[in-house]
């Protein structure tokens, strides 16, 4: 199948004049508006705008931070990787966040709000200011937001929910007025001149971010801010061809095979050739997930490994439903743990009998190279696969929608498979677990943890499902945990030594940046630590922590992995790779061995 790709075409001099314009001598700088219009065009600010969330949030970020944190990446090092952060990159994040990105833009709508020539322009701007501020609240907590937009010295820090009630009625405004037969940008970087994808595109944000600001506690209580989203979520269900309607509208922001706009994957794991523990290599309970199910997009999603372990497997004799005998065979699927091989001294475990004891790191899978290490990749900022896991979760809330939850959930399993260009998907739906209001044991994790079975809540599985085709949309998908904490996923059980914990939590946040904040805002910075007070646990501290809870994620009792359970090494990710007989290794022309 053809999915479109909205490719961005940057000209390296527009590169150079926003690198030019957003320098400062410092940080007060940041948000002073300027009472000339720029001598930059509203096309090249925008440029700008796109390219540098496109390196920060589709590259840096993703890699350091979201990845890891939606258990897409595993065991892999750094600081921000193991569950820690270094001051000075949260300060670089910072600065582009606001300076690179949100200023250059705010500059369109300061400079040309007036003018009616840019009216649509003017609401693109808007739209794009939306999505990085969702990113922000999300990431961080309260943030700088109405004195920021408005270029004031010293911002103060806006609530969650005055930050979601802005960017949702910004939102709302542009999906309602942007005028088909109106101006467009010279140069679309995203759209290429096509309004009513921009259209398309506030509305499905729009009810993203109703749905990320909203949950229900253990006693089915709504949390977060349910009237907020409820209304936002209702309205955009009104009209929902006004969302996404096909692959075709996919939103995907792509870098290009120049040297200059080589996309970050590409720089830092192909050209640089760096060590190997800090190589991207796919997460062990994703692939897991994947391989329960027989998932074809698994083979789209990985890289399999170039030297692959040898297993032992019980299988069915080819044409017997009973004779079982032993096959051995090579297995180049096999995800890395979060935490790599690590476990919790107390658990008493004997280390060599780890499956995985002794495998080099480099024999881990990786993400696969021709997709995801691309110089010329795509990042998908929402798909119509998620659309539709979005849809249905909108109509398990009753916010409207004309066909039933059911009817989205497997449209988005169709969709995707569509997206990745795979066939059997009928049979992928009709298995227990992925089948509409069933519910599957699945395979058990390595340490005997976790597993990838699926309850029949119609919410779990929707959040798989949604999890399974979304892969590398790892602020999404972080989101999305915190939010339900629905993900087959376990703590970190080798995080940063700075942690000073054995094991750790997912982050609910990420801190602010001290050094940039203290020397410039540093009253306002006191001021918004002061009132993160929520944290998951007493062992956990509130404030600028990792573990403050934001209003949007839904409390829970972080697991004292210690006493949890009855560790011990689980093998189900060997077995019945390829399935359970013979007959499907010689299917899937696997070579194999009968012992």
């Amino acid at each position: 199948m053809n999915v479109k790709q909205l490719s961005i075409q940057i000209k390296i001099v527009f590169v150079s004049i926003i690198l030019l314009m957003s320098c400062t001598e410092d940080f007060e700088q940041i948000n002073v508006n300027s009472n000339k219009v720029s001598d930059a065009s509203a096309e090249e600010l925008f440029a700008g705008s796109v390219l540098n969330t496109l390196n920060l949030v589709g590259g840096t970020l993703n890699d350091q931070l979201f990845n890891n944190y939606a258990s897409y990446y595993g065991g892999k090092g750094g600081q921000f990787p193991r569950f820690f952060y270094l001051e000075s990159s949260l300060d670089s994040y910072w600065r582009t966040f606001y300076v690179d990105i949100l200023k250059n833009n705010q500059l369109i709508i300061d400079n040309y709000s007036d003018n009616t020539d840019y009216n649509n322009r003017v609401l693109i701007a808007k739209i794009w200011r939306s999505y990085i501020f969702s990113i922000l609240v999300s990431t961080f907590g309260p943030v700088p937001y109405t004195d920021a937009i408005n270029g004031l010295k010293n911002p103060t820090y806006d609530s969650e929910e005055l930050i979601y009630t802005g960017i949702l009625e910004d939102l709302k405004e542009a999906g309602e007025n942007i005028d088909l037969d109106g101006d467009s940008l010279l140069q679309d970087p995203v759209f290429n001149g096509d309004l009513l994808k921009w259209i398309k595109f506030a509305n499905t944000l729009r009810l993203k971010i109703a749905l990320r600001i909203y949950h229900k506690d253990k006693n089915g209580q709504e949390k977060g801010f349910p009237d907020l989203a409820q209304l936002h979520g209702s309205e955009v269900m009104q009209n929902e061809s006004l969302l996404l309607t096909s692959n075709d509208d996919n939103i995907a922001l792509k870098w290009e095979a120049n040297a200059e706009n080589r996309s970050y994957n590409y720089n830092r794991y192909v050209f640089l050739q760096p060590s190997e523990d800090v190589l991207p290599y796919v997460n062990f309970h994703f692939l897991l997930n994947l391989k329960t199910y027989h998932d074809p997009r698994l083979f789209k999603i990985i890289e399999p490994s170039s030297n692959p372990i040898i297993i032992r497997d019980l299988v069915y004799a080819s044409g017997s439903n009973s004779e079982l005998i032993y096959v051995e065979y090579e297995l180049p699927y096999f995800g890395r743990p979060l935490g790599g091989n690590n476990i919790i001294q107390a658990w008493g475990l004997n280390g060599d009998a780890n499956p995985l004891a002794g495998i080099e790191t480099r024999r881990y899978c990786r993400p696969k190279s021709d997709v995801f290490m691309a110089p010329d990749m795509s990042f998908y900022i929402s798909t119509f696969a998620e659309l539709n896991f979005l849809k249905a979760e909108a109509k398990l809330n009753d916010w409207g929608g004309a066909e039933s939850a059911e009817q989205y959930y497997h449209k988005g399993i169709d969709a995707s498979f569509e997206q990745y260009g795979v066939v059997g998907v009928e049979e992928y739906k009709n298995q227990d677990g992925i089948k509409w209001g069933t519910k599957s044991n699945g395979d058990r994790g390595l340490f005997n943890l976790v597993s990838s079975g699926i309850s029949d809540d119609r919410l779990d599985q929707i959040v798989r499902q949604r999890w399974l085709s979304s892969f590398n949309q790892g602020h999404d998908m972080w989101t999305l945990h915190k939010r339900t904490r629905l993900l087959p996923i376990i703590d970190h059980f080798n995080p940063d030594g700075a942690t000073g914990l054995d094991f750790a939590p997912i982050p609910e946040r990420m801190i602010y940046p001290p050094i940039i904040e203290v020397a410039s805002n540093n009253e306002n910075f006191e001021l918004a630590i002061a009132n993160l007070t929520e944290s998951i646990s007493s062992s956990h501290p509130a404030g600028n922590s990792l573990y403050s809870r934001l209003k949007t994620n839904k409390q829970y009792d972080p697991i004292d992995w210690t006493f949890y359970g009855s560790p011990s090494f689980k093998m189900d990710f060997l077995t019945n790779f390829y399935g359970d007989s013979e007959d499907d290794l010689i299917n899937a022309g696997i070579t194999y061995k009968k012992l």
